[in-house]
This record gives C-alpha cells, sequence and structure tokens, in this order.
C-alpha cells in the first residue's frame, strides 16, 4: 500500500470516528429517551453450522438459497453459517422462551431438509479444512477478515491446541465458530452499563458449565472450548511493543467505569468501541458510523442502541456473547435461564439476600479474567475464584452461582421449569464438550476410524438436527 493510499485511509477512518462521536452525542443528550419501565424483555440468536448429508459444509450459494425467504433468519461471516433470531419478547416462563426458539428453528429445519441439509448445534463446525474455510460474499465478512490477515503481527504462536493442534494465524478461522445470545433490554444507559459489567463478570461462570467447542478440522483441541481463545489469535494485531494492550476480541482488561471526573460509565464504554479499528470507513457508511463501531466490538458483553417500538423512544440492549451454540434447545434455553437469573440476583442482591449493598459488588477483573481463561481452557475440571475472592474446585462454585440463578429467577418470576435441572446434571456428568470427547475416545478405542469417530459423536452429543 503506498503512502497516499494510507492516508486517504487514515482520513477515511478518522471521519468514521467523527461520525461516530457525533451519534454517540446524540445517544447523550437524549438520554431520557431510552429510559424503560423495570422489565426483563429478551431477544435470542444463535448461529448454526450447514452441512449437507455426508457432513460436508455448503457454500454461501447454498445457504443464501435456504434463508432468503425466512424473515428470522441472517447470514454470517462463514458461508456454511446462518444465524437465528427471536422477535423481543417479555416471557413468564423459560418454556416461552423454548418455544419461540423451537418454532423458529423448525421453521429452519424444514427449509434445509428440503435441499438434504443438516444444522450443527456446536460452537465450532469440525469438518471444515481450515485452509480452505467458506466465507460469505457480503463487503464487510470480505473486507474486515482481510484487514486483520494483513495487520496480524508475526509474534502470534503458529501452535494452539493442548491435544492435537492448528495454527491460528488465519482470521477465517472467526467464520467456523457459532454462539447463542442473549439481549436485554435495559432501563436506561446506566443501568445498561451495570448489566453489561455484571454480564461480564459472570461470562466465565456460564463459560464453565457450556464447553462446547473442543473439535475443529476433525481434531480434538483439547480445551474446553475453544471458540473465543481462538477467535482472539487469529484477530490479534499487536505488536511486541503493544502486549500489554486490550486486544480486539473477547476479553476486557477493566470494566465499563469512569475513568476521570469528566467522564460518566456510558462514555467510557463509548470511548472504547471508538478505540476498535473501524475498518469499514467508506463515505456512504459515515451515518452507520455507531452501529458499524459497536458491531466490530467483539467483547463477550456489549451494549446496542436500537429504535423501539413507540415513535421517538429508543433501547438499550445488553448482550451477552460468551456461550458456544449449544447441542439442543433444551440445553440452550438452560444456559439462557442461567444468565437472566444470575444477572437479576446480581443487580437485585439487596432485596434477595438482605444484603446491605443493592447490587452485588464487582469481582476483581484479574480474578474475572483468570476465572475465563481456565472456564474456557478447562471447563469444570479446574479451580474458580468465587465472589468473595476464593479459589476453590469450579463444580463447588457453579453450584452456588446455579442457586444464585434460581433466587434471581424467582425474583424477576420468570418460572424455572425445570432448565437449571439440565445444568445441575452437568456437574456431575461433565459439559457438551467432556461428553463429546468421551464418545469421541470410546469409538476411537472400539477400533472404529477416527474421522468416523468424530462423525459418530457429533451425531450423538452435538444434536445435527436433522429434516
Amino acid at each position: 500500500m503506498s503512502s497516499s493510499q494510507q492516508i486517504d485511509e487514515s482520513k477515511a477512518e478518522q471521519a468514521m470516528r467523527e461520525s461516530f462521536e457525533q451519534q454517540v452525542e446524540e445517544i447523550l443528550d437524549s438520554a431520557e429517551k431510552y429510559e424503560a419501565e423495570s422489565t426483563w424483555k429478551i431477544g435470542l440468536e444463535t448461529e448454526y453450522g450447514l452441512v449437507d448429508e455426508s457432513l460436508t459444509p455448503v457454500n454461501h450459494e447454498t445457504r443464501d438459497q435456504l434463508i432468503e425467504d425466512l424473515e428470522f433468519a441472517d447470514v454470517e461471516v462463514g458461508g456454511s453459517q446462518v444465524e437465528l433470531r427471536t422477535e423481543p419478547l417479555e416471557p413468564g416462563t423459560l418454556s416461552e422462551l423454548e418455544d419461540v426458539l423451537e418454532r423458529n428453528e423448525s421453521e429452519l429445519v424444514k427449509e434445509a431438509s428440503k435441499q438434504g441439509l443438516n444444522l450443527v448445534r456446536s460452537g465450532t463446525n469440525p469438518f471444515i479444512d481450515t485452509d480452505n474455510i467458506p466465507i460469505s460474499s457480503e463487503e464487510k465478512y470480505q473486507q474486515v477478515p482481510s484487514f486483520y490477515e494483513e495487520a496480524r503481527h508475526s509474534q502470534v504462536h503458529e501452535i494452539f491446541g493442548g491435544k492435537d493442534s492448528i495454527d491460528p494465524r488465519n482470521s477465517d478461522l472467526a467464520a467456523l465458530i457459532n454462539s447463542t445470545q442473549v439481549n436485554v433490554q435495559a432501563e436506561g444507559l446506566e443501568d445498561a452499563v451495570e448489566k453489561a459489567n455484571l454480564t461480564y463478570m459472570i461470562s466465565p461462570f456460564l463459560s464453565a458449565i457450556s464447553g462446547n467447542a473442543r473439535f475443529l478440522e476433525g481434531k480434538n483441541l483439547g480445551f474446553s472450548d475453544v471458540r473465543m481463545p481462538l477467535w482472539e489469535k487469529s484477530h490479534d494485531i499487536r505488536n511486541p511493543d503493544s502486549l500489554e494492550e486490550e486486544m480486539d476480541v473477547g476479553k476486557l482488561d477493566s470494566y465499563f467505569l469512569a475513568e476521570s471526573e469528566d467522564e460518566t460509565n456510558i462514555e467510557n464504554y463509548f470511548r472504547r468501541v471508538k478505540e476498535q479499528p473501524f475498518i469499514l470507513n467508506d463515505e456512504e457508511k459515515q451515518e452507520a458510523a455507531r452501529e458499524i463501531g459497536i458491531g466490530t466490538y467483539w467483547k463477550d458483553s456489549r451494549i446496542k442502541f436500537n429504535h423501539g417500538p413507540e415513535e421517538d423512544r429508543f433501547q438499550a440492549v445488553v448482550e451477552s456473547r460468551i456461550v458456544s451454540t449449544q447441542p439442543s434447545i433444551a440445553e440452550e434455553i438452560a444456559m439462557h435461564g442461567f444468565y437472566l437469573g444470575r444477572l437479576a440476583y446480581a443487580q437485585n442482591i439487596g432485596d434477595i439476600e438482605e444484603d446491605e449493598s443493592d447490587t452485588e459488588e464487582l469481582m476483581d477483573i484479574e480474578q474475572v479474567n483468570r476465572n475465563r481463561h481456565s472456564a474456557m481452557y478447562n471447563g469444570l475440571d479446574t479451580k474458580l475464584y468465587d465472589t468473595d475472592g476464593e479459589l476453590r474446585q469450579a463444580v463447588e462454585v457453579m453450584e452456588e452461582e446455579l442457586e444464585k440463578a434460581e433466587k434471581g429467577l424467582d425474583y424477576i418470576d420468570l418460572n424455572d421449569s425445570g432448565y437449571l435441572d439440565i445444568l445441575y446434571e452437568r456437574l456431575e456428568e461433565g459439559t457438551p464438550s467432556d461428553q463429546m470427547a468421551e464418545e469421541y475416545y470410546r469409538t476411537v478405542e472400539s477400533g472404529t476410524k477416527s474421522e468416523e469417530s468424530l462423525n459418530q459423536a457429533l451425531m450423538e452429543q452435538v444434536s445435527i438436527s436433522e429434516g
């Protein structure tokens, strides 16, 4: 790239940042329009891999044809990925969330079956050769990975994995990972920041019991959930002089809290979004600078801003992003119930436990990030810091966390419907990742070839959804 091109690109990116700042000011100046009555309005998003009857991933043309008439489905960066979303609702029971997700997924499965396609409910699509990853044709899905591919520094290590390994120096790897996300409407801008910070604190507990991303490229990478660690490494553009800086993906080095008297908590959030690369920076995109900036702010917890159902009213929405797509709808709803209940507990601990504080005190961020690393790599087979700062066996900590979630669900009158029992069982049986690995090695030891063993483990544990 010539120096003049670099200057032009710098000017374009600066113009996007200026547009972002202007649009942020509009939010801050109209904060009252984001205020809402106390509510737990919830929307879900789930990503899937798409494979044919021989478990071969499809291309983006086939995927696009599949979803073109489905209003609740959308494309993702991977050409063999599809995202399903639900309309926001205020459920009285967790089973209501399952009903709406099952209704949409059933229609997607029905359409897929007409083309001989299946949905893969896993945090990774383990069948794709990492040297030949299908990518969607949309401009942003071509341009963003290319930026990280060119910007990655040579210090990123070429080996990733605890048993088998792959080379993580490939930004297209983001096209192989699938998550399930919960969006919760906040009561206003301050509540949004509070929810976002508590969500980040809670996230390692969610990760510890939800691991479902162990295999990639037919290999057992040996970790409970590789989705976020792999994404972080593939998009690491820090140089040797900036290794102490926060990466663009996943982990936070500090909560969204004001760092000076001149800054508010929500301004801290916006500033950190603005500091990320504005890769999509054509002039015609300036009107959408805020959406683009937040859309590429890939943290475990983030805040989005939407138009409300009423004219001249808006919504601040907190998104939890840490959980990989689960093996079944019921298990996914169990994870969402855990998150919602645990968040409600944290925000109402004063009432629930007659605590001196109205809201739960944030854990030390270094302990949270230690939990995050341990949970992603080791699942339940590790130690975690509890909310009192004591390092204990993960299973013990998680049992207490589930009990807090039950109390939280009761407090907001969201009936558990028995879904948390699924997670209590995991304390005994292990995460989906553990169970899949056990099935994989059982079949290998019986003499089945490795590829066949992986396919069998997936069919039995990851719930290939057949039409």
